[in-house]
């Protein structure tokens, strides 16, 4: 597949040109740029080993005592500076890759010297499980049957009172990571390698597409990026290298490895099961491939009988959280107008997500697009959007170059999503009307911004499409 010709994306300039060749000579603000850019960029990266745990309770730092959250939410801000900085001056003169690469690891490196999300003590405490003979499946941390296996990883986990929202391929992760080293450190550096894989990845499909390898720093450096994985350690990378597997191979018209990937990714997270409508009409041997690595998958926990699923239903409607249509519903209802229960909510959102699936697979647009939209609406669908989700469709918009500037204004306005534990540290604290969640107020803080600068990355494809 080729490029067919200047698209006003990240790729180019604004007058439309494309970004000069790397070693032109450099501008002088162009320099400046870029100084600022890595200096802010490995400033954040820095702070996250001296704030430590930024779910600590208040605490002295810097002089201040104060919750270390409001110090990485202002560390996170430097570093979206940073960033925004350094695409600016990629869009004028584009980095070497050896650049890029390089500054994604040393990015990485002093992350992982920060103390991860809880998570990751489920990860851990779920692979011992299944070391001592037990199934995640049917043993929760609250269990009896799990009782003696109660250490300081176990004391660390998040919503205790529910069985493994983990699917397969995850499970078999954890497994291995508790084997080899039972440690929340061993999680949060198996995830950042993988990231580093999909960097490699999408460099790799960002050749096959015909554009600009340097476009793989907008993932590589982005700050939520470095977030989910460096520092918080979350396991989505064990979905989102496949799912680039599944797009790489599907547009070289590969369909049994294309299935096989959308398999693992499905193994790794139950979401990219919508991707599965994408295969239909463009390659039964894709979709039966895909549909027999998940059973295959699934088959290895088998014993758990309906308890496979079982989570993933009452988790759904556990309440919403970061999604600008709940928070909509949610202030309607406050003024007076009419209520409407989650579990309402979630099978109108599954109605609009199966008819956003068929008509995105009705199209026939290239795989990469196709997956990029239909991921991007899911997330949007999705009851809780934790800013890790952002990772899905994001990798695919840097494949794509669509809606440049929504994603650029998300990257910073993301930074109000901590303010949930801000408030969880507070209501820990014992502060009056303070609990673990994101005010209406401030969700729409966050997304108001957000479709504006949408709108105008639509106004500006429109208004270039209309001219060629």
């Amino acid at each position: 597949m080729t490029n067919s010709g200047p698209r006003r994306g990240w790729a180019v300039n604004e007058t439309g040109t494309a970004a000069e060749s790397v070693g032109a000579v450099e501008p002088a603000d162009t320099a400046a740029l870029r100084k600022w850019g890595w200096g802010l960029l490995l400033l954040f990266a820095c702070s996250g080993p001296v704030i430590g745990d930024i779910y600590d309770g208040k605490r002295l730092l810097f002089g201040f005592e104060t919750y270390p959250i409001l110090w990485w939410q202002v560390a996170y801000a430097v570093g979206f500076i940073g960033y925004a900085c350094l695409m600016a001056a990629f869009r004028r003169q584009a980095a070497s890759m050896r650049v890029i690469l390089l500054g994604a690891v040393l990015l990485r490196l002093p992350l992982l010297l920060s103390p991860p999300n809880s998570d990751v003590n489920r990860y851990l405490w779920e692979g011992r499980l299944q070391v001592e003979g037990l199934s995640p499946y049917l043993v929760g941390p609250l269990d009896e049957a799990g009782a003696h296996l109660h250490d300081d990883i176990h004391a660390g986990i998040n919503h205790p009172h529910y069985h493994t929202i983990y699917p397969p391929l995850s499970q078999l992760a954890f497994r291995a990571m508790a084997t080899v080293a039972y440690d929340i450190k061993t999680a949060q550096i198996v995830f950042t390698l993988l990231d580093l894989c999909v960097i490699f990845a999408l460099a790799q499909f960002l050749v096959l597409l015909n554009k600009p390898p340097w476009l793989v720093a907008l993932y590589a450096l982005c700050p939520f990026v470095l977030a989910a994985f460096a520092h918080a350690g979350h396991n989505d990378t064990l979905m989102l290298l496949p799912l680039l597997g599944f797009a790489y191979f599907g547009t070289k018209q590969q369909w049994g490895f294309a299935g096989f990937c959308l398999g693992l990714a499905i193994l790794a997270k139950t979401t990219p099961a919508v991707l599965l409508a994408l295969l239909l009409g463009r390659s039964w041997k894709g979709l039966i491939v895909a549909a027999l690595t998940v059973a295959a998958g699934y088959a290895v926990y088998f014993d758990a009988g309906a308890q496979l699923f079982d989570v993933l239903f009452k988790f759904s409607v556990d309440g919403a959280l970061n999604n600008p249509f709940d928070a909509i519903r949610q202030l309607i209802e406050k003024a007076g107008g009419p209520e409407t229960f989650l579990s309402q909510r979630n099978k109108l959102a599954a109605v609009a997500l199966i008819f956003a699936a068929g008509y995105i697979a009705g199209r026939r647009q290239p795989l990469v697009e196709s997956t990029y939209l239909l991921l991007a609406i899911t997330v949007l669908l999705l009851p809780i959007i934790h800013f890790w989700y952002l990772t899905w469709p994001f990798a695919f918009a840097v494949l794509t170059q669509k809606h440049r500037w929504a994603w650029l204004t998300l990257t910073g306005s993301i930074v109000l999503y901590w303010y949930a534990d801000l408030a969880g540290q507070m209501e820990k604290a014992g502060v009056p009307g303070m609990k673990w969640q994101l005010p209406d107020e401030i969700v729409l803080i966050i997304w108001v911004p957000v479709a504006l600068a949408l709108l105008i990355d639509m106004l500006r494809s429109s208004k270039t499409q209309s001219t060629t």
